[in-house]
């Protein structure tokens, strides 16, 4: 198998392939039969993520029923079936013989074992049981299947192209838990009351009961100290069993091979407290995982005009040497609803297309490009990778949108050897995912990303419209972060012990902070953006345009159209690279026209 590693170059995360810095861009889709792996092969695209289930349970099983898997690898595990996963490994390989492939491995139990260890399930909205998450047996019998897996892959004739892993489970394949409610059932009682015990030294610990959890006439906070442990638990012990898996993988790898999850959800919540994928501190230092996954928020259906920002603190996972992977799943012109997609095998009222669904792209192929510009200017600013996420398939078959594809390889070609970041964020953004267990599911603090401008979500678009970019951090990296930030903005309404700590060096350190509280769980752009100015952090638009800076890059996302002013810290080498109409220049004032729902990035650096 190739080698890999991701290492980091002054806090820039490099995949390394055989030694090589290689463009950390993939591609990959969830129906084979409408891939256009032909198309990515053609434009330079040489790394990809090829998914594999050891079910055909649904990876949707709390609310669709849905899964793109037509069958689990050991559903009969006398006569493992790895023909869905081979037949899209060899049929890339036919095409492009020196692609990486990077399995993306959902670790989900067959039928049979869920049949066989009811005591080991939860039972899921959609009726039927699943794997808890924090099952030990789970842990035991899915590293087996892991181990099964990776051996059968090295043993086989593509095995001299594989270089990575991306290690997936849960609801919707996002650790999310398979109820969407912390694997709170009376299954889940003996891992609790043992937690309890290692963790307290108590004894007899009961499960808290699913209403204890629940926000009633407005309430924000939790006052149960049983209900916080259980959140704590949820979290802990699932990020455990994850850490396990990623060990596996890495020994049967040798320890020559990258492994990353596609988790971390630090600020997603889905209305819930006991959501899952909040247990990154956990797992953001271990030595068996690499990278961390998670897609371009959901905030407001993805609406033009505000930031798709990263649902995982990014500038923690840089700090502790790993690399953000992001899956950007842009949707375009020629998405389709997954009914249309693959005809006949699925029902009609699941992710419905339409004006107001996150499912829905842009009407034009003109505005699918914007879509993706304003996706890849985030993330290079971000120096994070990119897996194009073509989830039923030919979402990017477009002559116009390939050869946007293909140019942002090019660019991100160049960033294997591009250190210099002269324009640094000076504001830092706290994510605080233990405050999660002081707050209760479904109050304003936890409106869905599908509500506008509401709670620790809302914080996060309003970030997004100041004018200033952001760095993005763990609460609990404060005491090593806080000092290169000028201010920082606390959007959990009531911190953690890691979120208290950070505001106290604040305090010690006289770094200027602006924290949501109970009573008012929101920041608006408006006081987030007065805050920032009166703090001395360069603001380069006094518009509600959004900026993305970092990495050498610099962007303007328009959110009306019109003549738009970047305003420098000092004059700097601007260079266009895409969206605006002007020369390379000397200047620290770039002015240029831009339409609405258009984004302009430039390369910049010192004079």
């Amino acid at each position: 198998m190739l080698t890999s590693c991701v290492e980091s170059v002054c806090e820039k995360p490099i995949l390394k392939i055989e030694g090589t810095p290689v463009a950390a861009m993939a591609y990959t889709t969830y129906f084979e039969e409408r891939s256009r792996y032909e198309d990515f092969i053609e434009a330079g695209y040489r790394i990809f993520f090829v998914n594999a289930s050891f079910t055909s349970l649904p990876i949707n099983s709390a609310k669709t029923g849905f899964t793109p898997f037509r069958a689990g690898i050991y559903e009969d595990e006398e006569h493992p079936d790895y023909s869905e996963f081979e037949d899209a490994v060899r049929k890339i390989l036919k095409k492009c013989p020196d692609a990486v492939i990077f399995p993306r491995v959902y670790v989900s139990m067959p039928k049979r074992w869920v049949k066989d260890h009811h005591e080991e399930t939860v039972p899921t909205l959609k009726g039927g049981d699943r794997e808890m998450l924090f099952s030990e047996k789970f842990r035991e019998d899915g590293a087996a299947l892991l181990r099964r897996f990776v051996r059968h892959v090295k043993a086989s004739d593509y095995a001299s192209r594989v270089g990575g892993w991306q290690l997936c489970g849960g609801q919707t394949q996002e650790w999310f838990h398979h109820n969407l409610n912390g694997c709170l059932c009376p299954n889940a009682e003996k891992y609790y009351r043992r937690w309890v015990k290692e963790k307290y030294g108590a004894d007899g610990a009961v499960l808290p009961s699913t209403e204890v959890f629940e926000s009633k006439n407005g309430s924000v906070l939790q006052n149960d100290e049983n209900a916080k442990r259980y959140v704590r638990f949820s979290e802990e012990s699932v990020a455990e069993n994850i850490d396990f898996f990623a060990k596996t993988v890495k020994e049967e790898a040798d320890f020559s091979q990258v492994v990353g999850l596609f988790y971390g959800y630090t600020f997603e919540h889905n209305k819930s407290v006991l959501f899952g994928s909040h247990g990154l501190g956990r797992l953001i230092s271990s030595p068996y995982v690499d990278f961390f996954s998670s897609p371009n928020a959901y905030t407001q259906n993805r609406a033009f005009g505000i930031d798709w920002a990263d649902m995982i603190p990014v500038d923690s996972v840089k700090h502790h040497g790993k690399m953000a992977f992001i899956e950007c799943d842009i949707r375009t012109y020629l998405t389709m609803g997954v009914q249309e997609s693959r005809p006949g095998v699925y029902p009609l009222d699941i992710y419905p297309v339409g004006k107001s669904s996150v499912w829905s792209g842009p009407p034009t192929p003109e505005g699918s490009r914007e879509a993706l510009r304003k996706c890849f200017a985030h993330q290079i600013t971000k120096a994070s990778a990119i897996w194009w996420f073509d989830m039923w398939g030919g979402w990017y078959a477009d002559l116009l949108l390939m050869d946007e594809l293909k140019r942002m390889l090019i660019i991100y070609e160049e960033e294997p050897n591009r250190f210099e970041d002269p324009l640094k964020a000076e504001a830092v953004f706290f994510a605080d995912e233990k405050g999660y267990e002081n707050l209760l599911s479904n109050s304003s603090a936890l409106s869905t990303h599908f509500e506008k401008g509401r709670g620790i979500i809302g914080s996060r678009t309003s970030m997004g419209l100041t004018g200033a970019p952001y760095d993005s951090c763990m609460t609990e990296d404060a005491e090593a972060l806080l000092d290169r930030y000028k201010a920082a903005v606390f959007p959990f309404p009531v911190p953690s012990e890691a979120g208290e700590r950070a505001i106290a060096l604040c305090r010690e350190r006289k770094i200027p902070y602006l924290a949501a509280t109970p009573d008012h769980d929101t920041l608006t752009p408006e006081e987030i953006r007065a805050f920032l100015k009166e703090n001395r952090v360069h603001l380069y638009t006094e518009n509600r345009d959004v900026v993305y800076a970092g990495q050498g890059y610099l962007a303007l996302h328009s959110t009306v159209a019109g003549e738009k002013t970047l305003a420098l810290p000092r004059p700097m080498r601007v260079v266009p690279v895409f969206g605006a109409n002007l020369s390379a220049q000397t200047t620290d004032r770039i002015t240029f026209f831009l339409a609405e729902n258009a984004t302009a990035l430039f390369r910049v650096e010192n004079a």
